[in-house]
């Protein structure tokens, strides 16, 4: 098994294994149920397991090498296919492979704008592949991996752009940028120090018998006082 993903509705997780050919859409209120009547085939570990056949309600034939699954608007599914180099495409609830878009290469990651929440908005999904192959330019022993930009909004999924990346890429997100307000500079009050002094008037050198105390102020690249001396 790798990747576990849930729809958006909450009423699928979507489980993926590497060496396999297929997803699995397991149905939430079937494992809660199942959970709930304690009818489970046996346990690992002391973890109780659930009968495979009891809370599924489709393998879906992706490709090879499924890994992760995102979401858009439109009830459709997005499997990486790390074997098979590709994107599949999928509807859920009729649980069919609608489209495929070759990967270059090995695709491990993706996100598609806000798709592992409930209000996935669609539209691009971004594609973060594991090898680059020679598609840029060489730029020395350390070789760059490649990130892909694919529209979403059509029946076929189209390729936008190649971006290249550090290796490995893991996890990344999308979001509308409106949702983002980062602060500029951070708040005198959320400063907790003590010490902490706010005016070059208030930096310097103070000695309290054997022990020195320096305060000093960064101002862009300037330290305050630039000279220390201690006898």
């Amino acid at each position: 098994p790798h990747g576990v993903d849930v729809t958006p509705d909450g009423k699928y997780i979507i489980g993926s294994g590497k060496l396999q050919s297929i997803t699995t859409a397991f149905n939430m209120e079937k494992i809660l149920t199942a959970i709930e009547n304690k009818d489970f085939t046996g346990d690992e570990d002391g973890i109780p397991v659930l009968d495979y056949e009891k809370v599924k309600d489709a393998e879906v034939e992706v490709g090879l090498g499924p890994l992760h699954t995102q979401f858009d608007d439109q009830g459709f599914a997005y499997t990486s296919l790390f074997v098979e180099s590709a994107v599949a495409k999928w509807k859920l609830g009729s649980w069919e492979v609608v489209d495929k878009i070759p990967i270059t290469y090995n695709i491990g990651h993706l996100a598609t704008a806000e798709g592992d929440t409930v209000n996935p908005d669609g539209k691009y999904l971004v594609a973060l592949n594991k090898l680059s192959h020679g598609r840029h330019l060489g730029v020395g022993p350390s070789q760059p991996e490649s990130s892909q930009l694919i529209n979403i909004t059509g029946e076929k999924m189209k390729l936008l752009y190649d971006a290249f990346t550090e290796p490995e890429p893991h996890y990344a997100q999308m979001i509308k940028a409106d949702k983002l307000q980062p602060i500029e500079v951070y708040p005198k009050e959320e400063n907790k120090n003590p010490h902490a002094i706010w005016d070059v008037k208030d930096a310097g050198v103070e000695r309290s018998g054997a022990n020195v105390t320096v305060k000093m102020v960064a101002v862009r690249s300037t330290l305050e006082p630039t000279s220390i001396e201690v006898n």
